[in-house]
């Protein structure tokens, strides 16, 4: 079962409403970092879901080759 998911959020430096070159550059440049940071966030999620279904997996082969050798 799962949880309540919380609300999460990656903050970043820019301008809500850039008005000149110069803050659209800026706002450009905080967005960049900020889908960097959330492709990051991905990455760790799903080195993470490897693991762990590689351990499922694993235990899983563990148990059958048991039941195996009780034959």
């Amino acid at each position: 079962m799962m949880r309540e998911p919380e609300s999460c959020k990656i903050d970043y430096c820019g301008y809500l409403n850039p008005r000149t070159p110069d803050e659209v550059s800026f706002e450009i440049l905080g967005l960049r970092s900020l889908i960097k940071t959330a492709e990051q966030r991905i990455s760790v999620l799903e080195q993470s879901r490897y693991l762990a279904e590689t351990m499922v997996l694993r235990e899983s082969e563990e148990e059958v080759e048991e039941l195996d050798g009780d034959i």
